[in-house]
Order: structure tokens, then C-alpha cells, then sequence
């Protein structure tokens, strides 16, 4: 590589650098804001509409389970790569990458953080964090199927970038299916988008860095 392409990939760098911090500081000041103000009073607000019993909004929130992304990106790969459609089978194999470094930062923040669930706070008043509690009632943040939505939502924005915003859009729609039927607070759905869209754009960082002859292309 020449002395001026190792300045521009180097400036691009630094700018994404600059992209992620911001976009970090941002998110989580966003997820304080909720904390504070927003978290509780929506999640009774929720519970009072009774939006939980929705058959749309229920439907709609398992649509985002991290295992349904891991099925319909390993049926496209393996179809992908019998048809030699390697570009399509590279993206199919990002986005369960990206699936799978998501679930595992997400499920070890859930763990380290311990916060409460909405059911705590709108069944007995409690909203707490207990650090290293094990069990469904204290893994309310970051949301997990918000961090699923936001990577594949991701991958798929950077694959198909004229429909991006749409896409983007829809992931975020499926997230916040979560605070509607009260199983997670607002902030915990910011902090799953957030964490989300993070690891998929390492995930094709680390695909960048350490393979990019193999590197997927975005589709026109």
C-alpha cells in the first residue's frame, strides 16, 4: 500500500473512531435520560394500555429472537454457497457473525449489570440492579432481542445500503415491541440498538482488518 493510501485508510479510521464515540455518548446519555425520567412512568403507561395482550405486538417481538436471525442467515449461506453466490453467502455468514458476537457481549452485560425487570417494578415497586444475579428477572439490560434486531438490521443496511433507512427503521420497530409489552424498559432497548449495530459493524471491521481480499460487497 502507498504512502497516500495508507493516509486516507487512516483518516477513515480515525473518522469511524470518532463516529463510535460520539454515537456511544450519545446512547448512553440517552439511556440515562430514560433511567431517570422515562423508564418507569412508560412501563406503567404500558401496563395500563395493556399492550401486552396484543397478539400483533407478540408476534411481532419473537420476530426479533436471536434465533431466528441464526435460521434465516444459515438457510441463505448454505443455499448462497450451493448456487456459488458468494457474495450473498459472505453477507449471510456476517450477519450470523454478527448474531453471535452480539449474544455473547449482550449476555455478559446482562449478567454484570443485574438489572431489574418492568414485572419487578410494576408487580412489587422494585427497580434496582444486582450486579451478577443470575435468573430472567435481573437480565433486563442491555434488551437482547433489541441487540439481535440492531445487528441484523445492521448487516443488512450495510448489504443493501439504498434500503438502509428502511431497514434501520424496522429493526428499531421490532426492538421497542420489548418496552410495549413491558419486558424491558425503554433504556434497556437505547442500550441493546446501541450495543447491537456496535458489534456488527466490528464484526466486518475484524472481516476488514484481517481478510479483506473476502470482504463482502455492498448490492446496487
Amino acid at each position: 500500500m502507498s504512502g497516500p493510501e495508507r493516509r486516507v485508510e487512516s483518516r477513515d479510521r480515525t473518522r469511524a473512531n470518532l463516529r463510535i464515540a460520539a454515537s456511544s455518548l450519545v446512547a448512553g446519555a440517552l439511556v440515562a435520560i430514560a433511567a431517570v425520567w422515562i423508564d418507569r412512568p412508560l412501563a406503567t403507561a404500558c401496563r395500563n394500555a395493556q399492550l401486552s395482550k396484543s397478539a400483533a405486538l407478540q408476534f411481532a417481538t419473537e420476530a426479533g429472537e436471536g434465533m431466528w436471525w441464526f435460521i434465516a442467515g444459515g438457510l441463505v449461506f448454505a443455499v448462497a454457497a450451493l448456487r456459488k453466490r458468494h457474495n450473498l453467502a459472505r453477507w449471510a455468514f456476517a450477519l450470523v457473525a454478527a448474531q453471535a458476537a452480539a449474544g455473547i457481549a449482550v449476555n455478559l452485560l446482562k449478567l454484570a449489570i443485574g438489572r431489574s425487570r418492568p414485572k419487578l417494578f410494576l408487580e412489587q415497586g422494585i427497580f434496582t440492579v444486582e450486579p451478577f444475579t443470575y435468573g430472567y428477572d435481573y437480565n433486563s439490560f442491555p434488551s437482547g432481542h433489541a441487540t439481535t434486531c440492531a445487528a441484523g438490521a445492521m448487516v443488512l443496511a450495510l448489504a443493501i445500503p439504498r434500503w438502509r433507512w428502511p431497514i434501520l427503521l424496522a429493526g428499531a420497530a421490532l426492538a421497542l415491541t420489548r418496552v410495549a409489552i413491558h419486558a424491558h424498559y425503554l433504556g434497556d432497548v437505547i442500550a441493546g440498538l446501541a450495543l447491537g449495530g456496535a458489534m456488527a459493524l466490528a464484526t466486518l471491521r475484524v472481516w476488514r482488518a484481517r481478510w479483506p481480499a473476502s470482504l463482502p460487497v455492498p448490492t446496487r
